[in-house]
């Protein structure tokens, strides 16, 4: 008898399930095709091959436009065409009725004010003070000459006079304030030289300002009986506060005119009429 091995017996014992349907070969597996191949997910899986990422940008925010800053003024010494040049405008219809106002009338000029208004002379006060001065020291001049003369044993050939001071120059420096609304109006007259100009006024008045101020408008008038400018001042008084200025300069052949006009800034929209209907009103004496 035949001696099998033991991998002899197991190949025919498989062979011999197999073809008595008792062993099943296992199912062939499907096979995929390439359209088939699941993608594998990678950091670019969600772009089109083609394209190229772009990094998100942060808006830019829009900053609004520095302003030019004003150049530096030697306050004694103000410069107005270095900030603004004026704009020529026609000369305002008189917006009011002035019925009932009265005269603010100096030596050389004079304007209309509301009846609310007091009215000082500073000129006046001050000429006549300082006249005053001058003739008391003339007069003391005359009297200590006349007691020396008499010391030395010198008699005078003539009595002397006190000399003629002649009369009192023509000047203008008036103030009319308002003292429930702390307004003012101020009429003063201004000597002038050969080529003065409604600027060269307009640079005088202000250097001599003593409030702070910012110009806000300048305005050349046309088709008025003098060359005048206007200009529109914010100030701020160390006293009162916030307020506004309306400075007219008036140019006439042999003299000039500042007319000035201040009230708190609150109330600049309520006088500005007040104050452009007085102006109307400005007439020279002669």
């Amino acid at each position: 008898m035949k001696k099998y091995s033991l991998p002899v017996i197991i190949s025919l014992g498989l062979l011999f399930g197999s073809s008595c349907g008792l062993l099943q070969p296992p199912a062939p597996q499907p096979q995929l095709s390439a359209t088939d191949i699941p993608p594998m997910a990678t950091a670019m899986s969600k772009l089109p091959p083609t394209w190229t990422p772009v990094p998100t940008l942060l808006p830019t925010p829009t900053l609004p436009p520095t302003p030019t800053p004003l150049p530096t003024q030697d306050p004694e010494n103000y410069r107005i065409e270095l900030v603004m040049t004026p704009v020529a405008a026609d000369y305002p219809v008189d917006p009011l009725d002035r019925t009932g106002w009265k005269k603010l009338e100096g030596k050389t000029a004079s304007i209309s004010i509301p009846p609310s208004y007091e009215v000082l002379d500073f000129a006046g006060i001050f000429i006549e003070l300082m006249f005053g001065v001058m003739e008391a020291f003339a007069e003391g001049f005359t009297e200590l000459a006349l007691d020396l003369g008499e010391v030395m044993g010198v008699t005078p050939e003539a009595d002397l006079e006190t000399p003629d001071l002649g009369e009192m120059p023509e000047i203008d420096f008036l103030i009319a304030l308002e003292e429930a609304t702390k307004s003012t109006i101020i009429l003063v007259s201004v000597n002038i030289t050969p080529g003065t100009t409604t600027e060269d006024l307009l640079n005088q008045a202000l250097s001599n300002t003593d409030a702070v101020f910012n110009p806000q408008s300048r305005e050349e008038y046309r088709n008025v009986p003098y060359p005048m400018e206007r200009v529109i001042l914010d100030i701020e008084d160390e006293e009162l506060g916030p307020g506004k200025q309306v400075i007219y300069v008036i140019l006439d052949e042999k003299m000039a005119w500042n007319v000035v006009f201040t009230t708190p800034a609150d109330l600049f929209e309520q006088n500005l009429p007040l104050f452009e209907s007085a102006i109307h009103s400005f007439t020279t004496l002669e």
